[in-house]
This record gives structure tokens, C-alpha cells and sequence, in this order.
């Protein structure tokens, strides 16, 4: 007697491999560097001092005052986001899925699966990282872009006050930045810091990943071997300085870049711990899980004359 399967169908493996989410990944977030600002509900004032020194003749008896001290303030403003969604897991009824519920028709209904949750969480906060990067740079309570509209970023901030202007040799856009002239661009940034910050060692050369792919063969083109496969790129200097080159997400594709030293650019926050996505149930239901994220988020930057800035000219 034989086996007959003519009747079956072909069989496909649907349940022994593990759930593998879209490629993210999560960017080196700028405010890491920045100065943090907590506690703030919806506007602080950031205080500053500044104070100066006079010499005067100390041969005689008289008192000779010419020091001022000065104090100022900026208003730093958070806007209040959320990020939320609603899982109906009936949905993973009928499907493959289903192999990850719980037994129980309601039970398997009121708990994320840990295999699908580990990877959902990851995939949310990886996209949260990258959502987050590009405000800080580019949010703009006037923007026409949804997740940018929520509070107004860095570049904002910078271009409203005076910046040096680090294109000193008037590239335009229709030149753009490419890879013959990125080098000498970014010099010319370097030398056109001022004083203050060419006095301090922990100033950064904040540009788009793009940007340093560019002149990181640059370099090769000009036989300035800097680094090597095994090198960190994440410290790399500009070559012949001091000066790290930060590849940053939130300046991809954006032709900006800015030297600054990074407490020189702030981020306010209500509490530390805020934007965490926490899961629960839906309390009427009991048959929907609610993905929850609320917090509070804005910068500013505490001294834009202290600020090299790049863009191209229109």
C-alpha cells in the first residue's frame, strides 16, 4: 500500500523562524550632547552671566572702577507630543500569528505576544531616536512637516541670531558641497571660528553623514590617510585639528553644518524619563492594548555667537 498526498497541500514552514523587524537603527542622538534642561511644563527662562575685566592705574590712592557684570536670560519653549497606537491583536487571528496568543479567546486578546513585543518596542524606539534627532535640528512650530511642528530646533534658533558665517567663500547651492570641494569648506569653517571657541578643545564639527562620507574620501583622493577600517570613526578629527567631525543623522541630506561646543546647544524636557512607550489595556474593552508616549521637548541655544554656521548661498 502506498502513501497518497496528492490531496495536500504543499507544505511551507511558517512558524520556527524568529520574528525579524525592517532594518533601523538607532542614530547617536546630538542631545546626548547637549546640556539637559529638565522640570519644564511649558516655558523656563535659561540665566547667564557675563562680567568683564578693566585694568586700571594702581599708583595712587584712587579707586578706579571700569568692571560691569551683566545678566541676561532666554526662553527656552517645550511643546507637549505624544505617540500612540491602538493593538487590536484579533487581528493576528488567521495568520500565523496566531501560533504567539496566548490560549483563550480573551485572554490571548489582552497580552502582547513576547516574541512580537521585543521586537515592537525595539523598531518604536528606534524610530522615535530618528523622529526626535531631526526635530531637535530642524522642528519649526511654523512647519509644514508633522513631526517637526511641535517645537522649533537648533537650526531655528541659530539662523534667527548671529551666527558666524562659516561659508566664507560664498558656494552656492547650485555648486552644493561636494566631494572636490568639501575639504576646503570645511576648513574655511575652522578658521572662521572666533576666539572663544578657538580656545576651547571640546568644539565639534556637527555635519550630515553624507557630508562626511564625502570627505572622508576626500581625504583619500588627497592621499590624507586619517583613519583606516579599524579606526573609530565616531572620534574622527578634522584633519590637522583638534576638531572632532561628528556625522549626524539630523543633518543628513540637509547641506548645514555647524561648529559649536555641544553644551552650547539645550534641550528641555519635563522629566528625564520621558518618552519610554509603556503598554496596557484598554480598561473598557479589555480586548485593546494601548501603546502610550507623552512627553515634553524643546531646545535652544544658550550662546549663538559662539556658533559657526554653513549655508549655502541661494
Amino acid at each position: 500500500m502506498s502513501v497518497i498526498t496528492t490531496a495536500l497541500d504543499a507544505y511551507i514552514e511558517d512558524r520556527d523562524f524568529p520574528l525579524v523587524g525592517a532594518l533601523q537603527f538607532k542614530p547617536t542622538m546630538t542631545a546626548s550632547m547637549a546640556t539637559v534642561q529638565t522640570n519644564i511644563k511649558s516655558s523656563s527662562k535659561l540665566h547667564y552671566m557675563a562680567t568683564t575685566v578693566t585694568f586700571a592705574d594702581a599708583s595712587n590712592c584712587t579707586r578706579t572702577v571700569g568692571d560691569t557684570t551683566t545678566f541676561t536670560d532666554k526662553t527656552i519653549t517645550v511643546g507637549t507630543l505624544s505617540a500612540n497606537e491602538n493593538l487590536c491583536l484579533q487581528e493576528l487571528e488567521g495568520k500565523w500569528t496566531q501560533i504567539l496568543m496566548q490560549q483563550g479567546s480573551l485572554q490571548g486578546k489582552q497580552s502582547l505576544p513576547s516574541e512580537i513585543a521585543e521586537i515592537y518596542l525595539m523598531e518604536k524606539a528606534d524610530i522615535m531616536s530618528q523622529e526626535l534627532e531631526k526635530s531637535d535640528w530642524f522642528g519649526d512650530l511654523l512647519s509644514g512637516t508633522n513631526n517637526l511642528s511641535y517645537y522649533d530646533g537648533w537650526v531655528k534658533h541659530i539662523d534667527a541670531g548671529s551666527a558666524v558665517n562659516g561659508n566664507t567663500g560664498l558656494v552656492t547651492a547650485a555648486t552644493g558641497i561636494t566631494r572636490a570641494n568639501v575639504l576646503a569648506l570645511l576648513q574655511d569653517m575652522y578658521l572662521a571660528r572666533p576666539e572663544n571657541l578657538r580656545q576651547r578643545g571640546d568644539i565639534k564639527l556637527f555635519v550630515g553623514q553624507d557630508v562626511l562620507d564625502l570627505y572622508n574620501m576626500a581625504l583619500i583622493d588627497a592621499n590624507l590617510y586619517q583613519w583606516n577600517g579599524n579606526s573609530d570613526e565616531s572620534n574622527q578629527k578634522l584633519f590637522g585639528t583638534n576638531v572632532e567631525i561628528v556625522g549626524t543623522y539630523g543633518l543628513n541630506a540637509s547641506n548645514r553644518m555647524f561648529i559649536t561646543y555641544p553644551t552650547n546647544l539645550v534641550i528641555g524636557v519635563d522629566g528625564e524619563g520621558d518618552k519610554e512607550f509603556s503598554t496596557r489595556l484598554d480598561p473598557v474593552s479589555e480586548k485593546v492594548i494601548f501603546l502610550d508616549n507623552e512627553f515634553k521637548r524643546g531646545t535652544q541655544v544658550q550662546f549663538v555667537e559662539d556658533v559657526v554656521e554653513f549655508t549655502l548661498v541661494p
